[in-house]
C-alpha cells in the first residue's frame, strides 16, 4: 500500500507538471484548464498522502 500511495503522489506531480505545460502552450481558456488540472493534481496528491499516513500508523 505504501508504494501505491507513493505512485499516487508521483502521478499528481506529473499532472501538475502537465498543467503548467498546458498553461504555457494553449491560448484559449488556458487558465481554466491549468487551474482545473492543478486542482486534480492536488486532490490526487492528498489522497496519496492520506493513504501513506494511515498505513504508517498501523
Amino acid at each position: 500500500m505504501f508504494y501505491f500511495a507513493k505512485s499516487l503522489q508521483a502521478a499528481a506531480l506529473a499532472v501538475t507538471a502537465l498543467a503548467l505545460y498546458v498553461g504555457f502552450n494553449e491560448q484559449e481558456k488556458a487558465m481554466t484548464k491549468e487551474l482545473t488540472m492543478l486542482g486534480i493534481g492536488v486532490i490526487i496528491f492528498l489522497i496519496g498522502r492520506l493513504i501513506e499516513n494511515i498505513m504508517a500508523k498501523k
